[in-house]
C-alpha cells in the first residue's frame, strides 16, 4: 500500500511538470526561420547587427537569408512612427523609404523594430506609447498580414548617463520597457524582451558588449540578440504559437543584399 502511494504521488508531481519543459529544442536554422521574409528596423544599432549577418553569410549563405535589414544612424522612433525620412535620416532598402513602404515591398509577413534611445523614450515615455500604437495601426493597413513585433531596448552603461547627462536613465529604460510590453499587449502587437541578457550585476550593459562604453554593440553584443531571437522563437514553438514546418505560400523578396 505504501508503495502504491509513493508510485501514485510521483506521477501526480510529474503531471504538474510544465510542458515547456518538456519540449525539444529546436535547432538554429529552425529557429531563424521565424524571421524568414521579414523586415527589421532600427537606429546605428541595428548597423551592427546588418555587419554581423553579412559577416556570418561569408560562410553561411542562408543564415537570415530573407530577413530585410534596415537601418538608419540617428532615426527616432517619433520619427519613423511619423513616415518621416530624409537624405540624410531615413530607411532605404532598395530604392524604399520609410517603415511603411519598405514594408509593403518586401511583403512582409513580420515587422520587427528596434528604435527608441534617439528619443528618448525612457523621459517620453508617454509620447513613445502614442508612436508605438501609430506604428502598429499603420502597418496594419500598409501590410494587414504581418505581425508587428518591438524589441526591448537593449540598457546603457554608466557612462551612458554621464555622457548625456541622464543618471538615472537605465531605471528610466526599465520602465519604459514594461510600458512597451503592456503598450503591445493591448494594441495587437508584440514584445520580445531581451534587456536582461545584456546587463551586468549593476544592471547597465556590460561593457564587454559594447563598442563605444555608452550602447552601441560589437560582435558579441549582437550574438546576444541573435540568442535572444532565437530563444524567442523557440517560446513561441513551445507555446503553440508557431509551427516551423507549416507550409507558407512564398512572397517576400530575398533579403542577401539588406540595405
Amino acid at each position: 500500500m505504501k508503495r502504491f502511494i509513493q508510485v501514485t504521488a510521483f506521477i501526480l508531481a510529474l503531471a504538474f511538470i510544465p510542458l515547456a519543459a518538456c519540449a525539444d529544442r529546436l535547432d538554429d536554422s529552425t529557429l531563424l526561420s521565424f524571421y524568414a521574409d521579414s523586415v527589421i528596423f532600427g537606429d546605428s544599432r541595428l548597423q551592427a547587427f546588418r555587419r554581423y549577418v553579412q559577416q556570418m553569410r561569408e560562410t553561411d549563405e542562408t543564415f537570415l537569408k530573407t530577413l530585410a535589414i534596415a537601418p538608419a544612424e540617428s532615426i527616432s522612433l517619433y520619427a519613423a512612427s511619423m513616415g518621416i525620412s530624409s537624405d540624410d535620416i531615413g530607411f532605404n532598402y532598395r530604392g524604399g523609404r520609410t517603415m511603411y513602404s519598405i514594408a509593403e515591398r518586401v511583403h512582409a509577413r513580420k515587422v520587427f523594430i528596434m528604435l527608441g534611445l534617439n528619443d528618448p523614450v525612457g523621459i517620453k515615455a508617454d509620447k513613445a506609447v502614442a508612436w508605438i500604437i501609430k506604428i502598429i495601426n499603420w502597418m496594419g493597413k500598409v501590410v494587414p498580414d504581418a505581425e508587428v513585433y518591438f524589441f526591448s531596448e537593449t540598457p546603457v552603461t554608466k557612462n551612458y548617463g554621464v555622457k548625456k547627462n541622464r543618471p538615472n536613465y537605465q531605471t528610466q529604460l526599465d520602465a519604459y520597457n514594461e510600458i512597451l510590453k503592456e503598450t503591445c499587449e493591448q494594441n495587437g502587437g508584440h514584445y520580445i524582451g531581451m534587456a536582461e541578457a545584456f546587463k551586468g550585476e549593476d544592471n547597465y550593459l556590460k561593457e564587454e558588449y559594447s563598442t563605444d562604453n555608452i550602447c552601441h554593440l560589437n560582435n558579441d553584443g549582437v550574438a546576444v540578440w541573435i540568442q535572444c531571437m532565437k530563444d524567442y522563437a523557440q517560446e513561441q514553438y513551445d507555446l503553440g504559437l508557431w509551427d516551423p514546418y507549416a507550409k507558407e505560400e512564398e512572397t517576400a523578396e530575398p533579403a542577401d543584399n539588406a540595405e
